[in-house]
């Protein structure tokens, strides 16, 4: 039996279909800018008036009722100049731009008889933004850049409604692989395994945006939320930064830890001004607080983006990484170098074309290549594992707890690479209606092989190759009354697993044609402002989700001679959720709103897995095969407050109060076993009350307490980051416990607090060092992570008989305090 780890691995530069179609960026990445315009001293709506984006090619001019629209505008802060003959000209300074949202601009010119001069004015984005009809958390590249945060999924974990953390979130009690990651409008999901494939480095991302319970029906394949990740273009000037933190400073207890992060950025234009260049790059090593494990990832990001056309924009963006890792297993304490480790990579290149027929209209086309893979194992033939029984032990405790010589037990070795083209076009028809409208197809390649017990008789195999198709196409309409916003949409998916299976897994005979699977999804959305301060939202979907390609070809050789088979099904139907939202936001004053939603959620048809018993309707061996059975509900409602960024403080609070049940929190939950859960309990991943808040206290230059004619504390900034979460429901058990609920009780509550401080330096014109420092988990809490069932205690049990050194796992412990470290450079 050999390893079969044969796929090659492509983190090179890939040659790229460019198509010659007329197109700028996708729905889904832009915003648009709208208003009116008045003479200051009548009211009178002047006709014709210029409206100008300064640093871009976009603009429009004021129609016969004195309104503009200008669309496509990527995710930035923008200077926007308003002219007209015979009127002063007046530049609106730091206008907020995001994406799937409208920004209302208005303006009022006086004439240039009156010889005001040109007029200078900040635009403040408002606190409750009329359009918008779900729950949407946007965060600006200033508010990553604030934050004692290494990736974009630790800010998603300070979200509303989230829990979890890297790539294992869930959002609004859903299960960790119903969120769709989105970077440029293009999925960077695994078609196979399920979840993130992919990392971009923090420096890469211009917004990023979480559309979470309900969203418009452009966005699909997706059960609890979406996230949307816009990235950097090239700015119009060369800049770069280099940054390096690390927590080898001398002080044992954190230089133990072994972290140490570089990246950086280089953008400009390139030889022309309309056409620019961006490139990021990271490298973050981290070791570990538990006896050992590490993870070491390295990314890269590149986009070239070309204005030389009239009217249009070609980007070309390349994105890579590469992933190396080991988690903690105690039974491995003294032998790490013989448990499992992890290997990742993944290379996705895109073009993307947007042509802008007028200011409102403009369509696009967009080609993309996604090839990941992941590996699992001890990189070792697997003909030379051992088997289970050739495992030997340390002679501590009962004598069979800390393995002296072992192998894991399993090996998985994937491969998928994705085609993808897209087609989008956004027509603004009117002043009040926004249309929006596209179709998407996928074609996937997927190699998996995998290997459990693979030296015992009958070693469970998975080995396959296969390639599925999707199609999707909406169409949706954003109607914008003056006091009432309106989002219909309509969906449509279809998926074909491309595949023949057994009608009957013990019969050879039964091959039959996967069924095609379709359905159609409608959305609506209402916002309704009830003055300039107060907005009510209500939100309604049906959202689907196609199952994770392996339960389709799960153990599609059929073989019945393993212990306790399990086969997969490529009929299996998508999974279902019916999602309701209804809201409120006030701004309360000139700097703080308040927003209140509360949601539910239907979920039927998850995956999981069904006994057929053995000797019963003529079968004469007992399998499991995976089905559409598992349902859930999660209801609950947020709170949470915001504040107005000024020169001195920015931050904001969100309280969640959820409940999350169902009959399953996983997919092999209930494998392998003879009984479906018949009752509802709390999921693994619910917590009742979560709540986050984070705060930013700069002290500008010049400012500050003075010492000796000195200001020391002048351009320092302090950050800080605040979690505190229900603990995990657990099982409790042991001896004589009897019947008990699953899930019935609760881990202790956990929190942590983060602290940055860092101070700015100007070297010499257009040259910034700052220095800084990280405190993680400042309070060094012990945060329990698991308990044992029979006592409730994170390091001790009465079962087993185990040694004191078995029962203290390190690992049922969250992270100590830790702190790194590190320097800024910024060239302008």
């Amino acid at each position: 039996m050999c390893n079969r780890n044969y796929f090659t691995i492509p983190f090179y530069s890939i040659p790229l279909i460019i198509l010659i179609v007329t197109s700028i960026l996708h729905a889904g990445t832009t915003g648009k800018l709208t208003g009116k315009i008045k003479d200051a001293q009548t009211g009178e709506l002047l006709v014709g008036a210029n409206i100008i984006i300064e640093g871009t090619t976009l603009g429009s001019a004021t129609n016969i009722n004195g309104e503009y629209v200008i669309l496509n505008i990527p995710p930035d802060r923008y200077n926007v100049k308003f002219s007209y003959i015979g009127y002063e000209s007046v530049s609106v300074n730091s206008v907020v731009i995001s994406v799937d949202q409208t920004t209302q601009l208005s303006v009022e010119l006086n004439s240039q008889s009156l010889q005001f001069g040109e007029i200078f004015v900040t635009a403040k984005k408002p606190l409750v933004q009329k359009d918008v009809t779900s729950s949407i958390a946007t965060i600006s590249r200033e508010e990553i850049e604030a934050l004692p945060v290494s990736s974009f999924t630790e800010l998603l974990s300070l979200q509303a409604g989230v829990v979890g953390s890297g790539s294992n979130l869930h959002i609004r009690g859903g299960r960790s692989n119903e969120v769709a990651y989105m970077i440029d409008g293009m999925l960077a999901v695994d078609p196979l395994l399920g979840g993130l494939a992919t990392s971009v480095n923090n420096d890469a991302i211009q917004e990023l945006s979480l559309l979470s319970g309900t969203f418009n029906a452009e966005y699909g394949n997706a059960l609890s939320g979406i996230v949307n990740i816009v990235t950097r273009d090239g700015a119009d000037k060369i800049s770069a930064k280099l940054e390096y933190r690390t927590s080898e400073f001398g002080v044992k207890r954190y230089s133990d830890l072994h972290e140490a992060r570089i990246n950086g950025s280089l953008s400009g234009p390139l030889f022309v001004n309309n056409l620019k260049f961006f490139i990021s790059a990271e490298q973050d090593k981290r070791g570990n607080y538990l006896p050992f494990g590490y993870n070491n990832d390295r990314s890269i990001f590149t986009k070239i983006t070309s204005t030389q056309i009239p009217m249009m924009k070609i980007s070309i963006s390349n994105r890579g990484s590469l992933g190396r890792r080991q988690s903690y297993n105690h039974s491995y304490k003294f032998i790490p170098e013989q448990y499992t480790r992890r290997r990742t990579d993944s290379w996705h290149s895109s073009v993307t074309m947007t042509h802008t027929v007028m200011n409102n209209l403009f369509y696009d086309l967009r080609v993309s290549y996604f090839n990941q893979g992941y590996y699992s194992g001890i990189d070792k033939d697997t003909s030379q594992y051992l088997s289970t029984s050739q495992r030997t032990y340390f002679p501590i405790g009962t004598g069979f707890e800390f393995y002296s010589k072992a192998d894991p037990v399993q090996l998985d070795d994937s491969r998928t690479i994705t085609f993808d083209i897209k087609a989008d076009a956004v027509w603004q028809f009117d002043n009040r209606n926004e249309a929006k409208f596209g179709i998407a197809f996928k074609k996937h390649k997927l190699k998996y092989y995998s290997v459990y017990d693979p030296k015992r008789n009958y070693p469970y195999i998975n080995d396959y190759t296969t390639e599925p198709y999707e199609v999707a196409g909406y169409i949706q309409d954003k109607i914008e009354l003056p006091y009432l916003v309106i989002n219909l949409g309509l969906r449509y998916d279809f998926m074909n697993a491309n595949n023949e299976y057994r009608n009957n897994p013990l019969d050879p005979t039964s091959f039959v044609k996967a069924k095609p699977r379709s359905q159609v999804s409608p959305r609506i959305g209402i916002a309704h402002p009830i003055s300039d301060r107060t907005k009510l939202h209500f939100s309604y979907g049906h959202f689907f989700q196609n199952p994770d390609f392996q339960f389709l070809f799960e153990n599609n050789q059929y073989d019945i001679n393993v212990r306790e088979p399990l086969f997969g099904q490529p009929n299996l139907d998508a999974q279902r959720t019916i999602s309701y939202e209804v809201g409120v936001a006030h701004q309360l004053n000139d700097r703080t709103a308040i927003n209140l939603t509360a949601y539910y959620r239907d979920i039927t048809g998850l995956i999981g897995t069904r006994y057929y018993f053995p000797f019963v309707d003529g079968r004469f061996v007992g399998y499991t095969l995976y089905v559409n059975e598992d349902y859930a509900n999660v209801k609950g409602f947020e709170l949470s407050l915001d504040m107005r960024p000024d020169q001195y403080l920015s931050g904001g609070l969100s309280y969640t109060y959820s409940i999350a049940k169902g009959s399953a929190s996983s997919e092999t939950e209930q494998y392998p076993g003879t009984q479906e859960s018949t009752q509802l309990y709390y999921l693994d991943f619910d917590r009742t009350h979560m709540l986050n808040a984070s705060a930013t206290y700069t002290i500008p230059k010049d400012e500050g307490p003075s010492l000796f004619n000195l200001r020391p504390f002048e351009q320092m900034d302090f950050s800080m980051i605040f979690r505190l979460n229900s603990g995990a429901p657990y099982t409790p058990g042991g001896r004589d416990v009897g019947f008990v609920e699953r899930n019935s009780l609760r881990q202790p509550v956990t929190y942590t607090l983060d602290l940055m401080i860092g101070k700015d330096f100007t070297i010499v014109e257009g040259v910034r060092l700052r220095i800084f420092a990280e405190l993680l988990n400042l309070t060094d809490h012990r945060n329990i992570i698991y308990v044992y069932r029979d006592t409730g205690e994170p390091d001790f049990t009465f079962e087993g008989n185990q040694s004191i050194e078995y029962m203290q796992d390190p690992s049922n412990f969250g992270p100590p305090r830790s702190i790194r470290i590190g320097a800024t450079f910024r060239f302008r």
